[in-house]
This record gives structure tokens, sequence and C-alpha cells, in this order.
């Protein structure tokens, strides 16, 4: 089957025009005494260190070039700050490749952070147990409004911290792969760790993979906030694959001691190797904590231990998801105690695999399941493996040309054939990277001409991780396999 879907909350969304007034220019050879023009460009901390400079509506390039002192762990410090209409945008100029090496520190509001790459030289992936460790990560983000989009993140300590102080800010489109470290207990290091109290936060359309640690960790302590969190077309998989034993973790968790509320997971997509049965997905996770609301709909929980865990939840909608578990739960839902699960609206799921499910600390089969938790009534199980391919194409929003196709090819054919109609016109010079290899070779360039176009869907090599580490990430394809359209 073909799904082709836009983000609804996206198109809802009044999107705001950077009425450019000023154009400045960053490379790594400029130098602060420089006015910001093309001739005479700023160096990266100068141009993000000038709030009285640079305006509401401006737009600063990064021309193409590495820019830190080389060890890796420089990190550079944001305090421009836009507005809500008139955002400034700093952006990757075309043409060319603009690497960060080392981090991103984000105080500054209402400024967006655009198609550019952030990595780390640093080749030891060992820390402790506190967290310590030689990578910094690569962005912490406090500034409201902010808009991290199209970005591609690897190899540092953390892909993307977002925190509270950055109210209603969006995470979007970004590749996010190969980060964290190796400590004594466990992988450490997620691909985005975010936290909320007021407004909402969006995450959309990123990819993550191959982490050490989680790859979407919605977490806080007793004295931190998971609320009013949106995930809406995310595809995430493999989350600690390449940490020691290749111990799987979260591809997606909501956690929090002070409760989980008001969070809607809409089109996600996630997939741990279903054949390795071990990893999960936990929205709602501490036993003794009661969350608010959530809403989860349209989502696909594919492999692991557990499919998809949701603990204690005092309003729950779970609708039209599909599951699927080789060896162990297609689903684990506890109520708070004392509470029946009446506010809970679950039903129009697809469920493959073992069909065994767990409530109120009981596994079942999907029979007893429907008739003892009064769930899934117009829900479906199939026993064993999911047949057929199934295809999802999410146009970009910011970029028009661009778009991210996700395969579960359970056929394991050796090309799949995709209707990119829903973004490209007839004529459009494109090509079509596979996101675990993506500074390879495209695996498929052309002239759009308006009838689908063959992607193979084969396994190939994978980006390394920088330094050494105890797992070495291996290809997912032909089973499963996430490509990104971009124009050529």
């Amino acid at each position: 089957m073909t799904i082709v879907r836009l983000s609804l909350v996206l198109a809802a969304l009044s999107l705001p025009i950077p009425l450019t007034a000023a154009r400045y220019f960053v490379s790594p050879c400029g130098s602060s005494t420089g006015d910001g023009s093309r001739g005479n460009p700023w160096d990266l901390q100068s141009a993000l260190s000038q709030p009285s400079i640079v305006r509401p509506g401006d737009t600063i390039w990064l021309l193409a070039g590495t820019y830190g002192d080389g060890s890796g762990s420089t990190i550079f410090e944001s305090n421009l700050t836009g507005t809500d209409r008139r955002p400034i945008v700093v952006r990757q100029f075309p043409g060319g490749r603009a690497t960060i090496n080392g981090g991103l520190r984000i105080y500054g509001a209402y400024t967006w952070y655009w198609g550019f790459e952030i990595t780390s030289s640093i080749t030891d992936r060992t820390g402790q147990i506190d967290g310590t460790s030689a990578l910094k990560n690569g962005i912490d983000c406090f500034g409201p409004g902010t808009r991290l989009i199209n970005l591609v993140i690897h190899d540092t300590r953390q892909g993307i911290g977002m925190w509270s102080e950055a109210v209603d800010s969006e995470i979007y489109g970004n590749l996010i792969f190969n980060n964290g470290f190796q400590a004594p207990d466990r992988g450490h290091g997620h691909g985005i760790y975010v936290q909320n109290k007021d407004g909402l936060k969006l995450l959309a359309d990123n990819i993550i993979f191959n982490q050490f640690g989680i790859g979407i960790s919605a977490y806080s302590s007793q004295a931190g906030w998971v609320r009013g969190l949106e995930l809406d077309g995310n595809v995430v998989f493999n989350s600690g694959v390449i940490s020691t034993d290749s111990n799987r973790d979260d591809n997606i968790l909501f956690a929090s001691g002070s409760g989980v509320d008001r969070i809607v997971l809409d089109q996600n997509l996630t997939y741990h190797t279903p054949n390795a049965r071990t990893g999960y997905s936990r929205i709602g996770w501490e036993y003794d904590t009661v969350n608010g609301s959530a809403a989860i709909r349209g989502n696909y929980w594919i492999g692991g231990q557990i499919a998809v865990m949701l603990n204690r939840w005092k309003s729950l909608t779970f609708e039209n998801n599909v599951t699927y578990s080789v060896g162990g739960l297609n689903a684990l839902v506890d109520y708070p105690l004392g509470e029946a699960a009446q506010p809970y609206q679950w039903n129009g799921n697809s469920y493959f695999g073992t069909g065994w499910f767990s409530n109120a600390s009981h596994t079942r089969t999907f029979p007893d399941w429907v008739g003892e938790s009064g769930f899934d009534h117009n829900s479906t199980f199939t026993p064993g493996t999911p047949k057929g391919v199934w295809t999802f194409v999410r146009p970009n929003y910011y970029e028009p040309q661009r778009a991210t196709i996700t395969i579960y090819n359970w056929d394991q054919s050796p090309s799949v054939a995709v209707d990119l109609s829903s973004f490209l016109d007839p004529g459009t010079a494109y090509q079509i990277r596979d996101v675990q290899d993506f500074d390879g070779a495209p695996v498929a360039t052309g002239r759009y001409d308006g009838n689908p176009v063959n992607i193979p869907v084969l396994a190939r090599p994978v980006a390394p991780p920088n330094g050494s580490v105890p797992v070495a990430p291996r290809h997912t394809a032909p089973e499963f396999a996430v490509f990104v359209v971009l124009p050529r």
C-alpha cells in the first residue's frame, strides 16, 4: 500500500515569511573585524553574537567549509533574536556544505537554523555513568520560537537537546544518527532529548537512527516537565544498536516524575529489526506516576520485545496504529491503580506477530484481550510476519522538491515503485539518497516524467560512526529502508 500524507498540523500553521532586510555571510576564514559581506565575511561566533546588527527578518548564510578550532569540541553560542513574524534565518549557502565541528547552544529567540551539518571529530566514544564524555552535544536549545530545520547531526554526544525554556519551538526534517557514547552501565546519548512545560513543541518529519541511547527521549525527573508535545511523521529506528551487545533502547520514550500530559503522536514510523527481538517504545513509563492525556493515532510500532508500552494514562486514545512483535508483546497497557480504562478510546488497530497483549499485569491472547479489556472490537490480528510492501511519502514542508520515503518491504522486493507526484512536477531533476549512507552515491537519479520511480531496496554500506563503537551498524534493507529525495 502507498500512503502519501502531509502533516495536517504543519499545514494548519501559519508560516512566518522572513522578509529579509539584509543578507550577511559567514566563512571559516571570516573574522570578527569583517562587515558580514560576501567579500569580507564574519567568523561564525561573531555572526551569532550580533543581535544589535542582525535584525529580525535578516539572513545569515554559512559559506562552505568547517567551523571550529579543529578539536571537535568548539561550542558556538547564538544570541540572535528575531520575532515570531520575522525570524532571523541562519542557513547553509546553496551549493556548498557548511559543517560545525563541535556544537551549538541557542539562547536567542525566533531564529531558524537550516540545512547545515553538525558533527564532531572526537573519536573517543566512551564516557561515564554520570554522562561525562569528551564529546559535546550537537545542539542545546533554550531559545523560544526556535526552529531547527533539515539539519544533519551525527557523531556528537547527543543530537538535539530542546529544553523547557524553548517555548513553542520546532524540530523539523533533521537527519540524526550515530550519536552518543558507551559508559560502563549502558549506551548514553539520544537523538533528541526534549522537555516542555508551556505552549507546544512540535517534532516532525525527523529521521533518527543508530544512536547509543534513545531515539526521541521526552523525559524528566519530578523537577521537570513533559507536557504539550506533538510528534508527527518522524521515522525512528534501531535506537541503541551501536552500544554494547547491541542493546536496543526505546525508539520513542515519554516519561516524567511529574506526569506526562497533553501529548499527540501522529503517523510516526518506528522499526527495531524484528528478529532481534529486543527494544521497545514506552509512552508512559513510570508505574508510580499517573499521566494525563495522550492521543496516539496512525503510528507504526514495528519490532522489539514490546512493540509499544502505554502506562497509567487518565485519558488515552490509541487508534489506527500498527504493531508487530516476533516473540514479545504487541502492546502492554497498565491502568492507574483502582481505575478502569473507561476514558480510553482504543480501536481500529492492526496487529501482527505473536498476538500477545498485557494489561493489569496479565498476558493474554488477542481474543482474551478484546474480551477482557473492552478494546479493539474493530481491530484485526494477523499471526506471523506482515505481507506486501508499505510505502510512505512525506513531502518536506520547507523545501518543496524534497521528501522522505519510508518502505517496509515485507516481501523483500529488490526494488519498489514509488509515486513522487505529490511533490515533484514533470521535468524536475531529482536524486534519491539512502539515509543510512547519506553521503554515498545516490541510489537513483533522473528527471521526473510523472511515472512511479523504481527505488532499489538493497543492503549497502552504512555510514560508519566516527571512532570505535562496540557494535558496527548494519543496513536494515531489504526489509526496511528510508530515503530522502532532493533536487539535483
